[in-house]
């Protein structure tokens, strides 16, 4: 198979290829490099207050979201991730106050889509979309097989 993964499907791609590389014919990456397995560095390289670093923390991004109902949570980080800058929190401010109650949304975002987003997170919650992407990571980064694996890249840029 050949694997294309953008964002935090990269790491997923990534790591199917380390696990098995006999089924694999090439991975296509977008916006996430590969990192050699082992401690994060991301507090190395990131603000504190960097939206990664904050939702990552368990417990935090919950009492964050929990301020406000499901398509508030929605509205507002659909606003976020459409700016040209990354959010960023000052020390004594949380993700979520970073954007203000009568920002627009973006033009290509609707009222229906919110709408239709808002009631599916009022049912599921965001526990999934928090563990998954932010905290899942470290799991499979300390594995043995992982660490001792040889890859083979071809890198284009």
């Amino acid at each position: 198979v050949f694997l294309v993964g953008k964002d935090f499907g990269a790491s997923p791609a990534y790591l199917f290829s380390i696990l098995h590389p006999e089924r694999v014919l090439g991975v296509i990456t977008l916006g996430v490099p590969y990192a050699p397995p082992g401690p994060s560095m991301l507090h190395k390289y990131l603000p504190e207050g960097f939206y990664m670093l904050r939702w990552k923390e368990p417990g935090r991004a919950e009492a964050d979201f929990g301020r406000f109902d499901a398509k508030t949570v929605v509205r507002k980080v659909y606003i976020l991730f459409s700016r040209s800058e990354l959010p960023i929190a000052n020390e004594n401010q949380e993700i979520m106050d970073l954007v203000e109650p009568d920002t627009p949304l973006p033009s290509w975002f609707t009222e229906e889509d919110l709408s239709t987003y808002g009631a599916l997170y009022e049912k599921s919650g965001f526990r999934t979309a928090l563990q998954v992407p932010y905290r899942a990571v470290p799991d499979y980064l300390e594995a043995r097989q992982i660490l001792d694996a040889t890859i083979n890249t071809l890198i284009h840029i």
